[in-house]
């Protein structure tokens, strides 16, 4: 599923692309200070594209029936990033632009950028962020949460759960009432059941079309009265998502 909002955030291959473009400027800007090896693991484009495929499955609560027969309400395993920071002391020192081992704005008698090598990639890939798109979305989706209609068909959706034995107001709602362990290593049997029923009514009830539908037309009034801003914040990060994109190709 889309939404109208969708065209003014960046995309997984979008933030795939900036991220790579930053690590890049990374290393090329500390080997200019003799640190040949530098940098973290290269972040995982399959990695960010299951992230933002699962937040938005989960946007009304799950709704994907084969997931839900193998998986219930666990979300699919995605390996953590590992953890990475700089070595401490001179690597540390000029990927920061602070430390003992600058002396004057300067690492072993050569000038080092403001803020270090971090703050100079910072000034040449800034993240794209949309805060306007953020909030607009937000505002969408809770006033579509909200509107009358999608109030009644989560109350069909709950009168059809509690057909089945399953006492539960909202998909939103925290399914531990109805003795789910989202924690646990792996989905039980009655868990698959519960998530199964759960998708199954929410088929019979046309909720997810119901409600996606009402909050794309929220969205649509949001663009309609940000226009402006959207657009500007939109053209400001294609300018830098380009200039990454066009960083990222020219490495190969």
């Amino acid at each position: 599923m889309t939404l109208p909002l969708d065209g003014y955030s960046s995309t997984p291959s979008e933030q795939y692309a900036w991220q790579i473009a930053t690590q890049d400027q990374w290393r090329a800007c500390m080997a200019r200070y003799g640190f040949k090896k530098f940098g973290p693991p290269e972040p995982s484009l399959k990695a960010a594209a299951g992230a933002a495929n699962s937040d938005m499955g989960r946007r009304y609560g799950i709704a994907d029936l084969e997931a839900a027969k193998t998986r219930g309400y666990h979300l699919p395993e995605m390996p953590e990033p590992p953890r990475w920071e700089p070595a401490k002391g001179a690597e540390e020192a000029v990927f920061t632009g602070s430390g003992a081992e600058v002396d004057g704005g300067a690492y072993k008698g050569q000038k080092i950028p403001d803020g270090g090598c971090r703050g100079e990639t910072k000034r040449m890939f800034p993240m794209p962020q949309t805060p306007t798109v953020a909030n607009a979305e937000s505002r969408a989706y809770m006033v579509a949460k909200d509107d009358k209609n999608v109030r009644d068909a989560i109350a069909r959706w709950s009168a059809c759960m509690k057909k089945r034995g399953l006492d539960i107001a909202s998909p939103l709602d925290d399914v531990s009432s109805l003795g789910v362990n989202v924690s646990s290593p792996i989905p039980g049997a009655r868990e698959i059941e519960i998530a199964t029923a759960d998708v199954e009514c929410k088929s019979q009830t046309k909720l997810v079309e119901l409600w996606h539908k009402n909050e794309e037309a929220k969205q649509q009034q949001e663009m309609a009265k940000n226009a402006s801003t959207l657009n500007r914040e939109r053209d400001d990060k294609n300018r830098v998502v380009s200039k990454a994109t066009q960083a990222y190709k020219a490495q190969g």
